[in-house]
């Protein structure tokens, strides 16, 4: 189903909804004489989507679109809109043409450079001209849905309003967007795989150990000195600040990251000393820039550089103040998606007066793209938070739709990515097109290092297809059998197709099942297709050996 590199943060929930107790990983290597067990399973028997069990967006957001699709996966509450419907034991996914409202501009942007940005609107019933301002003063006027801006500067955050105006000049809507140019998207080449341990070094008596979060991280044990100084549980800790330290004294630190199945990760160590940090801190600088990260829903994270002559920062929470602190970031717990935060910090020096400040809207959902941009809104499930597992039995009973640009997938995706898990497996147990109503599509993706440099860039893919029963005209069940260099497909417990060889990954999946409309495979959806169109699935479950 994907065909781009993705990044991912990992959440820890409990979920009660399984046959038998399962955390996120199977940690447990399965017995491959032994018999299958059933260790996941949804009948849907409820009369909801049971959200304990089943996220309903991609781990890298809602913002993202993919192969060129043009649908929105509405997440929980977004737009009024549930595509889940639970009835009768089937959960249908549906997706719809998106509801337009002519009266609202659904106002967004899109983010070129450090120094460029447009805004985009939608075009409301009867206007005929839009006003821009910029912090509250008039940038100009123009007739059309975009607006370009080339003199930003980056990190800073601008608010715009766009003032819809009728052929009388007077106003018809106004929309509102904070923009900060430090939000693009920024080109990364492949590194190693490392902690990319570091210190930064804020006072004699004070400093911070930053690392990168290995993307199957579940905790980290802190060693200071040869002792065990800190664990930290959580897949979100990306730092250690340190207060009370002895300038000109040496502390040697080593950070070990697990996974949830206690396996270490990778380990990394570095010395600290306050007096030989200080003449080595970032350079400073006369203006104050926020950087931010989001990581969830509901978590994230702002840092700041060192200013000229700062002794400390002020930090504001939508105006309230939250503390004084001499480091340089501050983590965040209870964002709400779709809320913005705005978050002000202010330079001051050893007399306390201001020596620069600046301000960071965050906001964890940017609920304002789909409507702008995709013209389509449906669903997907993933058990990516309830369940992931090492080989099994995977199978569905379910009914894809009929129709031009429709693209029903059931489907398995690695659990973590990128250097940790480097192979970022894909096993695609069937794919229908909805126009191909007798074809099953079968894949398997997998990343190999070609050249053995380390880096696992090329991509491989195995395609399979296979003639079978009109998925649209009635329930079918489509499975697969994941084990030690083993891929076989099965539709009605019919083989399909088979991978085999040590290219079949050992790495942990996880779940998902979505409709897509349109994007590179299926192409387009035409005045043909009819709306609401709906994928059917009567049962859900993973055996075990």
């Amino acid at each position: 189903m994907l065909n781009i590199p993705v990044s991912s943060f990992a959440l820890i929930l409990t979920s009660l909804c399984f046959v038998q107790a399962a955390y996120a990983d199977t940690c447990k290597a399965p017995d491959p004489q032994g018999d299958y067990q059933l260790v996941f399973e949804d009948n849907f028997n409820g009369g909801a989507l049971d959200r304990g069990r089943w996220n309903t967006e991609f781990l890298w957001g809602p913002s993202v679109v993919i192969n060129n699709e043009t649908q929105y996966y509405v997440n929980d509450g977004q737009f009024g809109y549930d595509p889940f419907n639970v009835s009768n034991g089937v959960l249908s996914i549906e997706a719809i043409k998106a509801p337009f409202d002519r009266s609202l501009l659904y106002l967004t942007r899109s983010i070129y450079s450090a120094n460029a940005i447009e805004l985009l609107w939608r075009v409301p019933a009867n206007a005929v001209q839009y006003d821009i301002y910029r912090d509250s003063v008039l940038q100009g006027s123009v007739a059309g849905g975009s607006y370009l801006q080339t003199d930003l500067r980056d990190g800073i955050d601008y608010a715009y309003e766009v003032v819809a105006r009728d052929s009388n000049g007077s106003s018809l809507v106004a929309a509102q967007l904070t923009v900060n140019t430090a939000d693009r998207a920024m080109p990364q080449s492949p590194r190693p795989f490392s902690l990319e341990l570091t210190s930064r070094v804020y006072s004699s008596q004070s400093a911070e150990i930053t690392w990168n979060s290995p993307s199957r991280a579940a905790r980290y044990e802190i060693y200071r000195n040869g002792q065990l100084y800190r664990t930290l549980e959580g897949a979100d800790f990306k730092s250690l600040f340190e207060a009370g330290l002895i300038e000109g004294s040496d502390y040697y630190y080593l950070v070990s990251a697990f996974d949830r199945c206690d396996e270490k990760i990778i380990e990394q160590s570095l010395k600290l000393n306050t007096a030989e940090g200080l003449g080595n801190q970032d350079p400073k600088s006369d203006r104050l820039v926020i950087q931010s990260s989001i990581y969830s829903t509901s978590t994230a994270e702002i840092s700041w550089n060192a200013v000229k002559g700062a002794r400390q920062y002020a930090i504001y929470d939508n105006e309230v103040f939250v503390s004084n602190t001499d480091a340089r970031s501050l983590f965040i717990d209870n964002l709400v998606a779709g809320t913005d935060r705005k978050f002000r910090v202010i330079a001051l020096d050893a007399s306390d007066n201001t020596v620069d400040e600046t301000t960071r809207v965050i906001n964890s959902a940017d609920n304002s793209f789909a409507l702008n941009r995709q013209p389509y809104l449906s669903g997907i499930i993933t058990s990516y938070d309830s369940f992931k597992f090492k080989y099994g039995r995977v199978e569905a009973r379910a009914r894809m739709p009929a129709g031009k640009g429709l693209w029903s997938a059931f489907w398995l995706l690695n659990a973590y990515y990128k250097q940790d898990q480097p192979e970022d497996p894909e096993i695609d147990i069937i794919e229908a097109i909805g126009d191909r109503v007798t074809t099953g599509n079968f894949a398997y993706h997998y990343q190999k290092d070609n050249d053995g440099d380390g880096f696992y860039t090329d991509r491989e893919s195995i395609e399979q297809r296979a003639s079978i029963a009109d998925f649209s005209a009635a329930f079918h069940t489509y499975r697969v059998d994941w084990e030690e260099g083993r891929i076989v497909w099965y539709v009605d417990d019919v083989e399909t197709a088979r991978v085999e060889g040590e290219q079949v990954s050992s790495e942990q999946m996880y779940l998902l099942a979505n409709l897509a409309v349109g994007g590179n495979f299926p192409g387009p959806a035409d005045s043909t297709t009819v709306f609401p169109a709906k994928f059917e699935i009567d049962y859900i479950r993973v055996y075990q050996r």
